[in-house]
């Protein structure tokens, strides 16, 4: 896996993604610093945005402690793709989304200008919206977020 992630095409590392998805079920909350190091190098959306909601979801579903002990750190944090993720974990969860924790991870980032957070807000918004709708107009209504934010979370309410 380290030795496809290290090569220069991204097709390698798209290669190393796909065989991660494929062993979902294999991973361990002794997993999430390799993870995390994928994340922080060969940084792109596409890559993040498969380890967050697969890899990083399903560590943080099968070991809640790490959601306090690792992620939430990633939330607060300084780097892009570890706060992305942060915002971007619980993405399939629909109704055993821990709500407080989105939410408090949307509004901690929420004053950024980065392009990727905003959008990742928006994201987690919208997925989030097909189980929750109301929670997620009323999140939207009170709380000052950028607009690719509220217009990528509103798309289904």
């Amino acid at each position: 896996m380290k030795n496809l992630w290290k090569k220069e095409e991204r097709e390698y590392q798209y290669a190393a993604l796909d065989y991660i998805n494929k062993s979902l079920s294999l991973l361990t909350k002794d997993h999430l610093p390799f993870v995390e190091k994928l994340i922080t190098s060969k940084s792109s959306w596409d890559t993040v945005d498969s380890l967050a909601p697969n890899a990083v979801g399903q560590i943080a579903k099968v070991y809640p402690e790490v959601k306090d002990e690792v992620i939430e750190n990633w939330a607060l944090g300084d780097h892009l793709w570890l706060r992305r993720s942060s915002i971007l974990f619980q993405i399939k969860y629909k109704g055993m989304t821990e709500e407080c924790r989105l939410y408090r991870y949307i509004v901690h980032n929420a004053s950024s200008r980065e392009f990727f957070i905003q959008k990742g807000i928006g994201w987690a918004l919208r997925e989030y919206s097909k189980t929750n709708p109301e929670s997620v107009r009323q999140f939207i209504e009170v709380h000052e977020l950028p607009s690719l934010s509220v217009r990528e979370g509103s798309k289904y309410i």
